[in-house]
């Protein structure tokens, strides 16, 4: 009688449990409606989504709702809205940074019981859309600082990890490249000389490349003609030499604009499960079990029962979840600008976030290796341990393990796949150009832009989010 009360209560204490999971159910999947809206282009209707989404609202996921809401608030061009939610993240980071229970909680159970703090590309994002949404408030002197702790951050970051363990995204060429951009608009050009100078460097450094960009011509030429402009006659042979670079200089008496053009969306999470096998071995109660793909060997404890034969059919569910990233393929394959229907621009790519979500997560596994086998470890031992105990218990704790473990399928969506952008001398006053957006070499859409050359610097922004 005894034995069965405290059956039924560990079992009514695990459903319990249970409840407070959705498995199987990813954050896409979760977010299809926001996300639907925002790639049909309704940035309001997709602000409403979000804000219906009791997901988003839990306090463990408040940082992505931050995130979703200051991005799309930037497509909907409320870019005082946006900073709002951006500041919101930013401060949320800092303030849970020492969740301790969640942090428990996720070793030991389930990863995404844990606060969700960001990918640290995403953490970074924060400040590239922070600077954009002051450029385009025309709060410069506020953007630059954004802009600068874009690389500060990302320092930072990979300050706290091991030395063979640190992100290979520790510097981001585009933010040194969007500094030049607005040093210049703010007619500092020794500074803009710099900053691309570094951007410039950081590409020389990476034979061209790097995280999915090649060394935009654009860029090329801005450092050449800041060089110039300076007066920097070494500097500018040298690195017109080492770029191969034919510079012509071009009329920007009346201004230039600078579009940015977003395409497509980051890849989403889904989950990726990692079976083991077991090793051979002559243990009493222990088995040895390894995964070829994660190069992980862990001792897991089987039944010590008395008279009964430790075998290894003992550990009945066996396997442990990462989360993988999932490409979204761009609807639009390519774009251009033309000028009073007389000149063509094309854009060329300056940043890659399906390369550096990729790779940031391929690093963050390695580094979080140890956790995961932890979690395994725990959920075996503890399930074999009951099972000593008690045959059924264990099963059912068995069952509980297998159905708790999962992957964090957390990370911000409506991030866009890559960033390309152009840089166009402006006739004075009023500038009419065509965006057309092309379909495998076609043109799908069109889009009209007008801008008043007035001999400033000024920016815009084009996004094109579709994707399947």
């Amino acid at each position: 009688m005894f034995k069965n009360l405290n059956l039924f209560k560990i079992t009514y204490f695990l459903f319990l449990l249970l409840l407070t999971y959705s498995c199987g159910t990813t954050y896409n999947v979760k977010s299809k409606e926001f996300q639907q809206e925002l790639q049909n282009g309704n940035t309001k209707e997709a602000l409403l989504k979000i804000n219906e989404n009791k997901f988003l609202k839990k306090k463990k996921n408040l940082l992505l709702y931050y995130f979703e809401k200051g991005k799309v608030a930037y497509l909907d061009n409320d870019y005082e809205l946006s900073n709002t939610f951006l500041n919101k993240a930013d401060n949320f980071i800092l303030e849970n940074k020492r969740d301790v229970g969640g942090k428990i909680l996720g070793t030991l159970l389930n990863p995404e019981q844990e606060t969700y703090l960001g990918e640290d590309f995403e953490k970074v994002a924060i400040h590239y859309y922070k600077a954009l949404n002051y450029t385009f408030l025309r709060k410069y002197d506020e953007a630059l600082v954004e802009a600068r702790k874009i690389n500060l951050q990302l320092q930072s970051i990979n300050e706290n990890y091991p030395d063979d363990k640190k992100n290979r995204y520790s510097t981001d060429a585009f933010a040194l490249s969007l500094q030049g951009m607005l040093y210049e608009s703010s007619k500092n050009i020794n500074d803009a000389f710099i900053s691309y100078r570094n951007a410039v460097d950081l590409y020389l450094k990476n034979k061209g490349h790097f995280f999915g960009v090649d060394i935009p011509n654009q860029l090329k030429e801005d450092l050449l003609r800041t060089a110039k402009h300076l007066g920097f006659t070494n500097e500018f042979l040298r690195y017109k030499k080492l770029l191969n670079f034919n510079y012509k200089e071009k009329n920007t008496t009346n201004g230039e604009v600078i579009i940015f053009w977003e395409n497509g969306l980051v890849p989403f999470k889904d989950e990726n499960n990692f079976a083991f096998t077991i090793l051979p071995g002559k243990e009493t109660g222990v088995a040895t079990i390894y995964n070829k793909e994660l190069n992980l060997t862990l001792p897991i404890p089987i039944s010590n029962k008395k008279n009964k034969e430790s075998k290894f059919s003992d550990i009945s569910i066996f396997n442990v979840a990462f989360p993988k990233y999932i490409a979204r393929k761009p609807y639009y394959t390519g774009a251009l600008i033309k000028k009073d229907s007389t000149e063509t621009y094309n854009f060329q790519l300056a940043e890659n976030y399906e390369e550096i979500a990729f790779k940031t997560l391929k690093d963050r596994t390695l580094r979080e290796i140890g956790k995961v086998a932890l979690r395994l470890a725990v959920k075996k031992t503890s399930e074999h341990l009951v099972r000593d105990k008690n045959e059924d218990l264990g099963a059912l704790l068995g069952i509980f393990n297998s159905i708790t473990e999962g992957a964090d399928t957390r990370n911000w969506q409506s991030l866009p796949q890559k960033i390309y952008y152009t840089r166009i001398p402006l006739k004075k006053g009023k500038n009419t150009f065509t965006l057309e957006l092309l379909k495998n070499g076609n043109v799908a859409s069109e889009e009209k832009i007008e801008v008043m050359g007035t001999g400033n610097i000024v920016f815009r922004k084009v996004s094109s989010l579709n994707s399947y």
